[in-house]
Order: structure tokens, then sequence, then C-alpha cells
């Protein structure tokens, strides 16, 4: 199984149908792989999700940890590009989706549960570019405008159509909350 694209595409289609609605079939076809050997392999579909879950997020956070390490680029550019990695690439999962929420819900849930989960791991990054680029004066400051823009980007996710209405949103917020 490809490991990241295989997580990809199952997630997509839990969002599809929901959790309770989404069978195993649903998932083996999504993984390209049949259904006894999703059986064989992970035995539940709730172990299916939480392997997706942290196959997903393992991958999201070694993209934004390579982005948010001071390259060439200005810092606002910086920060929408690891927005778009972390939230606004995933868009399409979940726009028209009609258990985008439920599943975002249950992925929560389930990294909190995880071995490997690692709090507010991205807040935390964020919040640490923010006081090394100079764009706040001191580590209480930059965690706020870390929370605004997660936030905001929460919210884009929920009303984002696309993944560019999602990134022209951003770009707005993060030009807003830090100049």
């Amino acid at each position: 199984m490809q490991g990241n694209i295989a997580a990809q595409n199952i997630l997509a289609v839990f969002a599809r149908y929901g959790f309770k609605k989404t069978s195993m079939e649903d998932i083996a076809q999504a993984a390209d792989l049949s259904r006894q050997s999703i059986y064989n392999r992970f035995g539940s579909k709730e172990a299916v999700f939480d392997w997706t879950v942290e196959t997903i997020t393992a991958e999201l956070y070694r993209q934004v940890t390579e982005v948010l390490t001071p390259k060439t680029k200005t810092p606002l550019k910086t920060l929408l590009q690891a927005y778009d990695i972390s939230t606004g690439n995933h868009v399409s999962i979940w726009s028209g989706a009609g258990h985008g929420a439920e599943i975002i819900d249950l992925a929560m849930a389930s990294a909190h549960r995880s071995s490997s989960y690692q709090g507010d791991g991205f807040a935390t990054m964020v919040s640490e570019f923010i006081l090394k680029s100079g764009l706040a004066k001191d580590p209480s400051s930059a965690e706020d405008k870390a929370f605004a823009l997660n936030l905001a980007s929460k919210g884009l996710l929920l009303i984002a159509k696309s993944t560019e209405e999602y990134s022209r949103g951003m770009r707005r917020v993060i030009a807003t909350t830090l100049g």
C-alpha cells in the first residue's frame, strides 16, 4: 500500500460516506487492495481510520517542518505555504463531502489517542516561526498570532470551496494578522 496516497484516498472515502457507512470494500477499493488484505493488515475499520490519520498527520508535519525552516521566501509566503500544506490542500476532500465535519472530529479524536500525538505541534511550529522571523515581539505575542491564524485556517476550511479560495483567504488573514 502506497502510504500517504492510500491514506488520502481512504480519508476521501470516509468523508464521502461517513464513518458508519464506509465499508471495508470501499476502503479496499480506495487503497487498491483486496478486502481480505485490509482485514489481515488492520483487523477493523477503526484501525484503518487511525492508521489513515496517523499517516497523513506524520507526512503533514514532515512537510510543514521543512517549509518552516528559514529559506529565501518571505515569512508571509512561507506561512501561506505551511497553511496550504496543513489545511488548504485538503479542501477538496471536505468541500462538498457530506460527512467532512464528522470525519474531522473523528480524526482529531484519533490523533489524540495516537502514541505519536504531538499536541498542538503545528501551532507551536507556527508560533516559533513567527517569533524567529521577527513578526512578534515576544513568545506570548507569537502564540496569540499563531492562535488567530489557526482559528482562521479552520474557519476557512469549513467555508472554502477550493484550495485556491482557501489560499486567497489565508493570504488575507496572514497579511492582516502579521502585516
